[in-house]
């Protein structure tokens, strides 16, 4: 089945298709949901929200964009219903850090995956994670951010300033850390001869 027969046929409440949509989009959708939802639990949470949405409004889907960006739309929407459930998402001023919110993004970014990155993130605030994943990564705009999350559109810019500038430290601060181990492994175990 293709995506067009599958949704066709969730759009008329078929279970075989509803089950095909589900086994062929959960993975993804759960990928998307863990960014929102680190807890395992709430995530699989808002996964099973994601779903029971996706066939309460399949309806609503008319063709025009790529379906894979309406679910993700549908799924970071359930993410945020889960999390304001859970506790709330607070966006209050953080405190102001050392460092310019305005500079330059250096080039430590090559020398890491996007795994790596991904697992940077778990370490910001809430509220940047949030603005950054929906910015970044789902390409909303600020103006969307700003609607599905109930805050002005000069505050979510604000959290994505401070999520890009303290991404940035961390990675710089990795960099620096990888070449002062790559310093000391060098010094303390000289190249071996590997030959007989």
């Amino acid at each position: 089945m293709n995506y067009e027969e599958i949704i066709q046929g969730c759009k008329l409440g078929d279970r075989k298709c509803q089950n095909s949509l589900v086994q062929t989009v959960a993975p993804r959708l759960l990928a998307v949901c863990k960014r929102y939802c680190p807890e395992s639990n709430a995530a699989e949470d808002a996964l099973q929200e994601t779903f029971i949405n996706v066939f309460r409004y399949i309806h609503t889907f008319d063709g025009r964009g790529s379906f894979e960006g309406w679910l993700r739309r549908v799924a970071v929407t359930s993410c945020l219903a889960v999390k304001k459930k859970y506790n709330k998402i607070d966006f209050t001023c953080l405190p102001e850090e050392d460092f310019d919110l305005h500079h330059e993004v250096p080039d430590v970014y090559s020398h890491f995956g996007i795994e790596d990155i991904l697992k940077l993130l778990e370490n910001l605030p809430q509220s940047l994670r949030i603005v950054f994943n929906m910015y970044v990564i789902e390409g909303f705009n600020h103006q969307e951010i700003s609607e599905m999350l109930n805050i002005t559109e000069s505050t979510s810019r604000a959290n994505l300033t401070k999520a890009r500038a303290r991404l940035v430290n961390m990675l710089e601060e990795r960099s620096t850390e990888s070449a002062k181990s790559q310093s000391l492994r060098a010094a303390f175990y000289p190249k071996l001869s590997w030959t007989n």
